[in-house]
């Protein structure tokens, strides 16, 4: 029952472009077809009507002399003398009598069955006042014609057809009429006429010629279709069971589509969202791993304390010395904690609404750390204009940026050494550079310092976390704020943060 599913069309999406393409081509196609097939059949019935009243013209002209003989014989047959001119007795089926003339070896019946066989056509002989004088159709009685429509447009001098049934027969027919002599003199009229089967015959040919070739059209429509639609759904088929095999833990899973299409640039995407939740997904196991390291830490210094304190009877100094040691245990694992919720909260995105007076947030933390770089013998020197505007970033977070950075910088320089605050503004950024005298970073270690838990252990003490950094990363990406690290080893570094001002984000 599979293969009745894949014929519903909200299952199907090449089903749906099949149907899609045809309900089009139904509709171009069709349109087409009809306006052709009714235009061809139009010119095909006029070509033959053209056709036929040429004949008439040429049987009409052809006929002027026997006509005119005819008539003057029937109108004065028992004076009419002429020794050239033999006398020819017909009778019709009927048993009607006629009497021709003839001129030479032929008589007016003679002519007309002539041109009636040459032309395939019904021929009928009238005289000026529509008495059928002769037809080459037997079935066409001695009678006076009605006034139809092609006849009273020849005695006007016009040309007009006529379709429509015939009296005698029943037959669909296409009549034409000529008239004999001229407008101002005539002596007759000549009718043609032939079956509208043949002229339809031609039609229907037509007909069929065009509908074949719409069953051409749509069925390559039709191969277009499922070959387009193959194209298209059997890279849907491959992204589908990718992202399943991706979310069953298949993180190996990629698609490697030559494409340049935008079947190509989704399977590019696809690929690159891979990459990027496998790194993720590698970065949160490191992250994982490093967190339980740097927490294991300080628990087994804590636990072995508490074990030692126990031990610890009557020695009052000893038993000092483990409760400061465990109070900075304490504060180490407080402070670890406090940088990963920091760090969870600026990678989650949450923002800050309020923003801050820069200039003030930074003298503050300037003398808050005072203290700190006195106790180094690090001179803490800052350039901290009072004008600054306000920046698109909390002052909590403003004061984890500046503050880190400070105290990366007193951290890693050398008594003797100094450090400098810097701030100021361009047409777009408000930028505050903090830069030392100190030990510097090494050039291969630079593009790892913004990973969680990364430590440049050369000529450092352990005393970081390793998450500083990337805590400001992750604050400065979240506000739309900017970090760049210039750095020397034994010369210094010069870290510039750039922060969005109030006014450049209005």
């Amino acid at each position: 029952m599979n293969w009745l599913k894949r014929l519903d069309p909200r299952r199907s999406l090449t089903l749906r472009i099949i149907l899609i393409n045809l309900a089009l081509i139904f509709l171009a196609l069709g349109s087409l077809v009809a306006w052709t097939g009714f235009r061809l059949q139009k010119s095909i019935i006029e070509e033959a009507e053209h056709e036929l009243e040429l004949r008439a013209l040429i049987v009409a002209n052809g006929l002027r002399e026997p006509v005119k003989k005819q008539l003057e014989f029937e109108e004065s047959e028992d004076e009419y003398d002429d020794k050239d001119e033999e006398e020819h007795e017909y009778e019709d089926e009927e048993g009607h009598r006629q009497v021709f003339v003839s001129f030479g070896e032929r008589d007016l019946k003679t002519i007309v069955d002539s041109y009636a066989e040459e032309m395939d056509a019904r021929v009928t002989i009238l005289d000026p006042s529509l008495n059928v004088r002769y037809s080459s159709d037997p079935v066409v009685p001695i009678h006076i014609e009605e006034r139809h429509p092609e006849i009273t447009t020849a005695l006007r001098g016009s040309e007009q057809h006529d379709i429509r049934l015939d009296e005698w027969t029943g037959e669909e027919r296409l009549f034409v009429a000529a008239v004999i002599g001229s407008s101002d003199s005539v002596e007759g009229l000549v009718q043609l006429s032939v079956p509208m089967t043949e002229i339809m015959t031609r039609v229907h040919a037509m007909w069929a010629v065009l509908f074949t070739a719409a069953l051409v059209l749509t069925a390559l429509f039709v191969v277009a279709s499922i070959i387009l639609g193959g194209q298209i759904t059997r890279p849907l088929r491959r992204l589908t069971l990718a992202a399943n095999r991706l979310a069953a833990g298949d993180l190996s899973t990629r698609l490697d589509m030559d494409r340049q299409d935008e079947l190509g640039a989704l399977a590019a995407a696809f690929d690159h969202m891979a990459e990027q939740i496998s790194e993720l997904l590698a970065r949160e196991r490191a992250f994982v791993a490093n967190a339980s390291h740097e927490l294991r830490s300080p628990l087994t210094a804590l636990q072995l304390r508490a074990e030692l304190l126990q031990m610890t009877s009557g020695d009052e100094a000893r038993r000092n010395r483990y409760l400061q040691e465990i109070r900075e245990e304490t504060e180490k694992l407080a402070r670890l904690l406090q940088q990963l919720l920091n760090l969870n909260r600026a990678e989650s995105g949450a923002q800050s609404a309020a923003p801050t007076a820069l200039s003030p947030c930074l003298e503050e933390i300037v003398a808050s750390m005072q203290p700190l770089a006195d106790d180094a013998g690090v001179s803490l020197q800052a350039d901290i204009p009072p004008d600054l505007p306000q920046i698109c970033i909390g002052p909590e977070d403003c004061e984890l940026v500046v503050r880190n950075l400070v105290d990366n910088a007193i951290k890693y320089t050398p008594a003797g050494g100094a450090v400098y605050l810097r701030a100021s503004v361009n047409a777009k950024w408000v930028q505050v550079m903090v830069s030392d005298t100190g030990i510097g970073i090494p050039e291969a270690d630079l593009p790892h310092i913004f990973e969680r838990f990364y430590r440049v252990d050369k000529a450092r003490d352990r005393t970081g976390s390793g998450l500083g950094l990337a805590l400001v990363k992750a604050i400065l990406d979240t506000h739309g704020g900017e970090i760049d690290v210039d750095s020397r080893e034994g010369e210094g570094t010069t870290v510039t943060v750039r922060f969005r001002s109030k006014r450049e984000a209005i």
